[in-house]
């Protein structure tokens, strides 16, 4: 056929087979690019791959010109009669001359790397505009006490500190380059997933007070020594050793400092406090149990040795709330008070103090979940713009930012924050968590369970990742599946609420004994008291519930204990003890204008059904308007299940019963299969806030559809474990 169409107009049907051939030709170039940077293949790959195809152009146009297929499929050359019609070029044509030149200008441009796509772009490790950029992977310890591994860890944090005080230098953030400790990956691969060109690496060995530390400035790329040296030295040198690596990284990438020379390396230290710091930074990286009580003993041994240090201050805060926060290994009012002292005092000694900062926004989001108080949740937001504005490229401040925006509905603005953080600090397990929790609360459910999975893929151990993973999975009515991962968090014993969350489970599919055997703790655990009360709820023992929460209120004023006596005296019918408890407990809430902070819905909703009852209905609505107001659904409409059930509790509160059952529909659409509820231990056909719902035909119908599914699913769980 192009035979026949050749004859008559050779010359436009020549630029038609080129046109075919080029876009061809570009579409097998891109897809062998991206092969070429995915394998790492060499620089000059994908120039010979487009030189391959370009010769195939003349060819393909001399024989589209000099050939013709006959009618019955045979090959020969082209006849063109003398009486043929001059061929002429119409507008399609010059058209797609244009196409052609275009395409091939871009491929060239991507190839000499001007262009974006070319290879030098994708391969950050070859990139031009990374050539200024570095990771600093964590010292090896070479010698045998555990406590110098310690020391090496804070020693690596301290170079990487040091080098962000360089302007132009982009340097990996903490937790991507100790994602890499311990691990034996080939530098190009390590290049790769931390967007940088240079690694420097190295070693600690320490006899007695004599110490050796070797470093080397490395290009991923070839593996080429740029830079080394051994020093050593006395443990009491140990303060500017990191300041000289930093200096003569920075001098061998030939970067200029704002100072025109190293970073300062600041007035002098005591060494045993240099030290101090180093290895208690190191031990509070890792928030377990154990290096959690070590960093905080050993920054408060370090504020006795510089009282006017606002960092060690801040991090001896941090380290007592996540104690009595994560672990419930402190007494919370104590860690409390302690913690905003200390922080009081770091914001006077430096008012721009950015761990400070950081680590009082961190307290006030504890405070406000455990507490209900909206003040905290504000003081939490200003703490974090005083932060950013300090230190804009913060990666933590970036993450903790994140997350306010996630549980404040801004879930757009969320992702952006949480993938700035990642930019800085690609393997940051928090910040890649916070993303996944943003994408999950946008209803995006799949892409965040990938996310859950991908952060698993990175680091198999992190119980968070398999704890959020079970709540989505919850999220999403598969309690069968979600049970393996949360049984997996609670059996390491380090996180009582993924065993409130387990046990919760386990009530919602029919297994109580399951249930109360999970929240079942050795005494001497610190979160025993906590399960026993939860406990009492799991089997509707409220009225036990009353006179043990009182008793421990009486013991320690946790604020868990006022909410565990309302639950308690609430669902035994005593109103007078719960609305009094309330009142002392959240003041905020019988304002004119209710404080409510987002992170806490539950107790407000029953602060309006006691005031409900005991004829305050104007405050009472005021309540219920504040909470459907902080729970509006995203602009796609999605809204978790948890969230339409706080809803329905509202409407139903304040007589809105076509509402209330419309968020119930919703929220069985959605997946919503937890009719016993995790936030108060309540069944919600038993709620006290769902009482007027309790007779009505489509409530109880859509009970039963949920607990039909349930009854499927605990056949499919005990199924598994035979």
């Amino acid at each position: 056929m192009a035979g026949r169409f050749l004859s008559e107009l050779k010359r436009r049907n020549v630029i038609r087979v080129a046109g075919v051939y080029v876009v061809t030709a570009w579409a097998l170039f891109q897809i062998a690019k991206t092969i070429f940077e995915t394998l790492s293949f060499p620089k000059w790959a994908a120039p010979l791959a487009l030189v391959l195809l370009a010769l195939g152009l003349p060819i393909a146009i001399v024989i589209a010109w000099a050939f013709e297929r006959a009618p019955d499929g045979s090959v020969t050359r082209t006849k063109t009669p003398e009486d043929a019609p001059k061929a002429r070029l119409n507008w399609s044509d010059w058209a797609l001359v244009a196409v052609m030149g275009g395409m091939l200008v871009v491929s060239l441009g991507q190839v000499a790397g001007v262009l974006p796509g070319g290879m030098d772009r994708a391969r950050p490790t070859n990139a031009r505009m990374l050539e200024k950029s570095v990771a600093v992977l964590p010292f090896a310890n070479f010698s045998a006490q555990k406590e110098t591994e310690y020391f090496a860890d804070g020693l690596t944090e301290e170079v990487i500190n040091s080098l962000t005080q360089v302007p132009d230098l982009k340097v990996a953030g903490r937790t991507s380059a100790f994602y890499f400790k311990g691990r034996n990956e080939d530098l190009r691969e390590v290049g790769r997933k931390l967007g940088v060109a240079h690694v420097v690496e190295g070693s600690v060995r320490r006899e007695g007070e004599r110490l050796r530390i070797t470093a080397q400035l490395i290009s991923v790329d070839d593996g080429f020594h740029l830079w080394s040296k051994t020093y050593d030295r006395k443990m009491d040198d140990a303060f500017a050793i990191q300041t000289e690596i930093a200096g003569a990284v920075t001098e061998a990438l030939k970067i200029r400092l704002k100072e025109g020379g190293p970073p300062p390396s600041g007035s002098p230290r005591d060494p045993a406090a240099y030290q101090l710091e180093l290895t208690a930074r190191a031990h509070l990286r890792r928030m377990g149990l154990e290096e959690l009580r070590t960093a905080r003993e050993q920054f408060e041994r370090l504020t006795t040795l510089e009282p006017n240090n606002a960092s060690a201050l801040a991090g001896y805060a941090q380290a007592t709330m996540l104690l009595a926060q994560s672990h419930l290994a402190l007494d919370f009012s104590e860690a409390q008070r302690v913690s905003e002292a200390a922080l009081d005092k770091a914001l006077k000694i430096d008012p721009k103090n950015v761990d400070a900062w950081l680590a009082r926004a961190a307290m006030d989001r504890i405070l406000a979940i455990r507490q209900g108080s909206a003040r905290h949740d504000r003081d939490r937001l200003v703490s974090l713009r005083r932060a950013l504005a300090l230190d804009p490229r913060n990666p933590m401040g970036l993450t903790l930012y994140a997350t306010y925006l996630s549980e404040h509905g801004s879930h757009p603005q969320a992702v952006e924050a949480a993938r700035k953080a990642l930019k800085l600090d690609p393997l940051d397990r928090v910040s890649q968590m916070v993303l996944a929790d943003a994408l999950r609360a946008m209803g995006r459910l799949n892409e965040a369970g990938e996310q859950y999975r991908s952060v698993l893929q990175l680091y198999p151990d992190f119980n968070d990742a398999k704890f959020n993973l079970g709540e989505l999975l919850m999220e999403q009515g598969r309690l069968d599946e979600a049970e393996p991962w949360l049984r997996a968090v609670v059996d390491t014993g380090t996180d009582p609420g993924a065993a409130i969350q387990l046990a919760s489970l386990y009530n919602n599919l029919g297994l109580l004994d399951e249930a109360v055997k999970t929240l079942g703790l050795p005494a001497t655990s610190p979160a025993a008291e906590f399960m026993h009360v939860a406990s009492l709820a799991a089997q509707g023992r409220y009225a036990d519930g009353v006179p043990y929460s009182l008793s421990q209120r009486g013991k320690d004023d946790d604020s868990f204990w006022s909410q565990a006596i309302v639950v308690c005296a609430t669902m035994s019918g005593d109103d007078v003890l719960a609305l009094r408890t309330m009142r002392s407990a959240e003041p905020e809430l019988f304002l004119p204008e209710p404080g409510i902070a987002v992170t806490d819905l539950s107790m407000p909703l029953f602060g309006a059904h006691l005031l409900n009852k005991v004829g305050e209905r104007a405050q009472a609505r005021r309540i219920a308007e504040n909470v459907l107001a902080n729970t509006r659904p995203s602009a796609d409409g999605y809204l978790r299940g948890q969230l339409r059930l706080m809803r329905l509790k509202a409407f139903a509160e304040i007589g809105e019963t076509d509402k209330a059952l419309n968020e119930l529909e919703l929220a069985v659409k959605a997946g919503w299969r937890m009719p016993f509820d995790t936030e108060d231990y309540i069944w919600i056909d038993q709620h006290p806030n769902a009482e007027s719902l309790r007779a009505n035909p489509k409530f109880r119908a859509l009970l039963a559809q949920v607990r039909q599914d349930l009854a499927r699913q605990k056949a499919s769980l005990l199924a598994s474990r035979r």
